[in-house]
C-alpha cells in the first residue's frame, strides 16, 4: 500500500462530509476519507480499472466516478456517487483500503 502519512483524513459524518470532501477534491487536493466499520467495499476491482495493491484488501488508481457510484449505491449513500464525478473533473484517481475501510482521492 501507499504511504499516506500525509494526506488529511476525514471521517465520514454523512451530508456535512461530503461537503468537506467536495471542497477538498474540487481544488484537486489529496484526501482520505475514513467510513464506517459497516461500510461494504465489496467490489469487482478490475471492472473500476483497479490495479491490485501490496495487498489483497488494497485497490489502487481506480476510476472514480464509477467505483464510488457503486460504493454509493451498495451502501445508500448517494453524496459519494457525487464525490465520484468531482474527482473525476479534477483528474483524480481513488485507492481503497477494504480492511481499513478508506477511501483516497489522489491525483
Amino acid at each position: 500500500m501507499r504511504d499516506y502519512g500525509n494526506i488529511p483524513v476525514l471521517r465520514w459524518e454523512g451530508a456535512i462530509s461530503a461537503k468537506k470532501a467536495s471542497l477538498q477534491i474540487h481544488h484537486a487536493e489529496p484526501l482520505v476519507l475514513q467510513m464506517q466499520e459497516n461500510f461494504k467495499m465489496d467490489i469487482d476491482a478490475p471492472s473500476y480499472d483497479c490495479k491490485l495493491g501490496k495487498t489483497t484488501e488494497s485497490h489502487i488508481d481506480c476510476r472514480a466516478s464509477t467505483l464510488l457510484k457503486a460504493l454509493a449505491e451498495q451502501n445508500e449513500v448517494p453524496e459519494l456517487a457525487n464525490l465520484g464525478d468531482a474527482a473525476e473533473e479534477a483528474g483524480q484517481v481513488v485507492d481503497i483500503d477494504t480492511s481499513s475501510h478508506r477511501i483516497i482521492f489522489h491525483d
